[in-house]
């Protein structure tokens, strides 16, 4: 099997069309999709009705502050529908902390959106032949040591959790919206606590506006 398409997610329509333009330059061998959404872009990986879906790998950029989702539950979601996927998180916030749990996840790469273009693309090509790039994040300074990062790995359930600790809600709250006892709710605060080392909800609520998991976008 080696059909391979891009994807690139992107919610912004400049960053998109300009992501989606440099690879199609740089790949003019290649299929290149794009799509605003998470959910429109799952399109390419369904059966359309009495057609064979082609077996092939795919390279997905995906920004990390998609509207109406947070970074860590797209990942999750995307990596979960298609398993011939290679996914690169993009984003603005070139942070250690975001950089890891996006790695804790299952990611491919991280590039920082104020990285050089062509420099990008190498990056890109690199990871497409299996080749070790110099690091798998790309910042906007060049490639960034990654032997101190260290991958955060929450479950989805844990995910759901920390989100409900940012709306304020006590471990009561979690439990009933959940279906969960309160020692359970307790249980899995506990565990956020632990994988992010932070000792009380505000500086698990910090971490998690670092995360991506609080959104700032409508």
């Amino acid at each position: 099997m080696n059909i391979l398409k891009f994807l690139v997610i992107d919610d912004h329509p400049l960053i998109r069309q300009s992501m989606k333009s440099s690879l199609e330059s740089y790949f003019p061998e290649k299929e290149v999709f794009s799509y605003a959404s998470l959910e429109d872009s799952l399109e390419c990986f369904k059966k359309k009705e009495g057609t064979r879906l082609e077996p092939c790998k795919w390279l997905v950029l995906m920004d990390l502050g998609l509207k109406g989702i947070t970074g860590l539950a797209a990942i999750r979601i995307l990596l979960s529908v298609e398993a011939n996927i290679r996914l690169i998180t993009v984003s603005g916030n070139d942070d250690e902390l975001q950089v890891g749990a996006c790695f804790g996840c299952g990611v491919t790469g991280f590039i920082s959106k104020g990285a050089p273009v062509e420099e990008s693309m190498r990056f890109i090509e690199k990871i497409i032949l299996e080749e070790q790039p110099e690091s798998f994040w790309l910042a906007a300074s060049g490639y960034a040591d990654t032997s101190s990062i260290r991958k955060i790995h929450l479950t989805d359930r844990q995910i759901q959790v920390l989100s409900m600790m940012c709306e304020g809600r006590t471990n009561k709250d979690i439990a009933l919206a959940l279906g969960i006892t309160e020692i359970t709710a307790k249980s899995h605060v506990g565990g956020v606590f632990k994988e992010l080392r932070v000792i009380n909800r505000t500086q698990a609520v910090l971490v998690a506006q670092k995360l991506g998991i609080v959104s700032t976008k409508a």
